[in-house]
């Protein structure tokens, strides 16, 4: 019984712990699927900044060809003197404003690999346009507020027919030069030549991740063709760094979100990636989302565990303090409910078992440990003389004689046994397989103990031993062991 009621406990303990982690995982299945939609948000915000910047670039070329394509205004002799008086040479590389603003119609620098200054004469005059495009889509309204579009971003206009680069901002050339001009053949900005002809076909714009060699960091450029009399002419870039992403990607409206989610940008042809920001720990990522945006780039985001923890950190106290309440009142109720049937089935007054310890249950289960080959023993035990003792010394005295002896036998024996007591002086002892030659030593240790717990007070038993046979009843062991007893303290009586 004991048994059953300890595996009834702890059935009931899980089955506690198994609801209130039930609302645990509810809550983190419902904001994981919250979380996934806000992801979805944060890539079509980012998707909405390149839209943009794609936008603009395609403006900025539009604006490109139409100035090529146009009729040009004769170059004066004056003109052609200010650039070559301008054009300069430094670490190998030529071109124009390549330390500091010298040449003022053109805002950036230009690099070229050819030392003579009228190599692209033609170019060079109308490269202003370049400068108008990128200043009248700089100051347009920002339509995508809190998309990044209003970061100034580096631009520049690579032209493959006449091999030369012209940047917006001034870029200065002792710190970096454009010298090599095979770097389409070699792919150094993750494109080939033969690349941009084939991809070009049908298409306005394409994306890449390269690794900068002004910054010497990855950044993702935009690519949008010049065509001149039908041909490529050159390529209007557009590089978005590291820090540029950031802001694109940044949560605004959730900060928290942002401390622990990884954000990664990938280039799907090339394989190179950006890790543009990080989580500031790293237990486990419990959302992940994957996404692919039209231009070959695959964007990664993963939020790490201790958002949920820190974000939610009343449910976990919840779980946390509802599991507990809910387990203390199962121990509770146990220890009630122990408490309650001990009550019912011990003696009040020395705290052994009671008679009605004496069930069908327990009969049942003495009846099958003897058939299996077990030794049940019965030991009935009674005082000496207590009625002399209650008469001559008060039943208050004789009590405490009960209580001593009841204490005596509690000590004397195993768990596994159990110590009744009938009524009055009666005893009973039932010991599960207690060896024959055991059962005289136990009475021996009985009157030891009551030497030891009053050694003041006189106190005699005496004892009938039975072993109980199959299809015996508790009565029928008790009886015989009780018959075995009156013989017993006959012959002591006879003796004395």
């Amino acid at each position: 019984m004991k048994l059953h009621h300890k595996a009834l406990r702890h059935f009931i303990s899980v089955s506690v712990i198994v609801l209130t982690s039930s609302f645990l995982i509810y809550e983190l299945i419902a904001s994981n699927k919250a979380m996934n939609a806000y992801m979805r948000y944060i890539i079509e915000k980012a998707d909405s900044s390149f839209l943009y910047d794609k936008y603009t670039n395609q403006s900025i070329a539009a604006h490109l060809m139409r100035k090529f394509s146009s009729p040009k205004d004769p170059v004066s002799l004056e003109q052609r003197k200010a650039l070559c008086n301008a054009f300069e040479s430094v670490n190998g590389a030529h071109g124009l404003n390549l330390t500091r603003h010298r040449y003022l119609p053109l805002r950036g620098t230009l690099q070229t690999h050819s030392s003579n200054c009228i190599d692209q004469l033609d170019d060079i005059f109308l490269l202003p346009a370049f400068d108008q495009a990128v200043n009248v889509n700089r100051e347009l309204v920002d339509y995508g507020h809190g998309l990044g579009t209003l970061e100034y971003k580096f631009r520049y206009y690579i032209d493959l027919k006449n091999n030369y680069i012209y940047f917006y901002n001034l870029v200065n050339s002792y710190q970096f030069t454009m010298n090599h001009w095979s770097f389409l053949q070699k792919g150094t900005l993750g494109i080939n030549q033969n690349d941009i002809d084939d991809i070009f076909t049908g298409r306005t714009v394409i994306s890449s991740i390269y690794e900068d060699d002004l910054t010497q960091e990855k950044v993702m450029s935009f690519l949008t063709p010049v065509y001149f009399s039908g041909k490529l002419k050159g390529v209007v870039m557009v590089d978005i760094n590291k820090e540029n992403l950031k802001h694109i990607f940044y949560t605004n409206d959730r900060p928290l979100v942002w401390r622990y989610l990884n954000v990664t940008l990938s280039d799907i042809h090339s394989g190179k990636k950006i890790v543009i920001h990080q989580s500031e720990t790293d237990l486990f990522q419990y959302v992940h989302y994957i996404n692919d945006i039209p231009g070959g780039l695959r964007i990664t985001l993963s939020l790490d565990f201790a958002y949920f923890i820190v974000s939610s950190w009343k449910i976990f106290v919840f779980f946390l303090l509802a599991t507990a309440l809910l387990l203390n009142m199962v121990r509770t109720h146990f220890r009630l409910y122990h408490n309650v049937t001990r009550e019912n089935i011990s003696d009040a007054m020395t705290g052994l078992y009671n008679r009605k310890i004496l069930t069908p249950t327990l009969e049942q289960r003495l009846q099958q440990l003897v058939n299996s080959g077990s030794l049940v023993t019965f030991v009935a035990i009674d005082c000496d003389k207590l009625k002399k003792i209650n008469d001559t010394l008060g039943h208050q005295e004789g009590d405490r004689i009960i209580t001593i002896l009841a204490k005596a036998i509690q000590a004397s024996i195993r768990k596994s046994d159990y110590a009744i007591r009938l009524g009055g002086d009666e005893f009973c002892i039932i010991l599960i397989d207690y060896a024959v030659d055991l059962t005289p030593r136990l009475l021996e240790r009985i009157r030891n103990n009551l030497q030891i717990i009053a050694p003041d007070t006189s106190i005699s038993f005496s004892a009938g031993i039975y072993n109980m046979q199959p299809n015996d009843t508790i009565d029928d062991a008790y009886k015989a062991s009780d018959a075995q007893l009156y013989l017993n303290k006959q012959k002591k009586h006879h003796r004395s």
